[in-house]
């Protein structure tokens, strides 16, 4: 079994993950619908936008409850079932 992974790796890789998203918004809904490793890598950011959160304690989300974690963590579920991602994900251009 994987070890778990310490909240700092956890806060790092959704930092990490919320600057892919920026830079793929940045590029615009036309250049991403029609470049499919463009479109891929969107998937695969909302993916990790979403998962990661189910990671982290209940208490550390309390801390920071004026986000939408439920909303957050519901991402990769819609990744998941192939839905459209960028407009679930509101990555518009």
């Amino acid at each position: 079994m994987a070890a778990r992974r310490n909240v700092h790796d956890l806060l790092e890789d959704l930092a990490e993950a919320v600057d892919a998203a920026a830079e793929l918004v940045s590029l615009g809904k036309d250049r991403r619908d029609v470049k499919r490793a463009l479109r891929l890598a969107g998937e695969a950011v909302v993916g990790r936008l979403g998962d990661i959160p189910t990671k982290l304690s209940s208490d550390l989300l309390a801390g920071r409850s004026e986000l939408p974690w439920a909303e957050i963590k519901g991402l990769r579920i819609v990744r998941a079932a192939g839905k459209t991602v960028g407009k679930s994900a509101g990555l518009r251009g």
